[in-house]
């Protein structure tokens, strides 16, 4: 919904009437309440951002891992779960 919509829906209801007859420390506790909402709102999307990224880092370091121990697993003549364990020990001396 864009301003325009929005605007004609509040006037619909009523709202800019209300918004008129409000005092002015109703109006200012109605800017507060919404700047506030506003920051929680922001703080929710950072987290579930940040979450995301992690999720996906996790995602590329597993793929990466499962593709060193495939290699392994070939090169050497061993089951892939044995190899799993030396990929993990190979990629984290990489990463230092």
């Amino acid at each position: 919904m864009n301003r325009r919509e929005r605007r004609n829906v509040e006037k619909s209801l009523g709202l800019h009437k209300a918004r008129k007859n409000e005092t002015r420390e109703q109006k200012f506790q109605r800017w507060r309440d919404n700047r506030e909402s506003g920051e929680m709102m922001h703080k929710d999307h950072v987290t579930t951002t940040q979450k995301m990224i992690e999720a996906q880092e996790d995602q590329k370091m597993s793929d990466i891992i499962q593709s060193l121990a495939e290699h392994i697993s070939k090169r050497k003549n061993i089951p892939v779960m044995d190899a799993m364990l030396e990929a993990q020990e190979e990629y984290e001396n990489s990463r230092k």
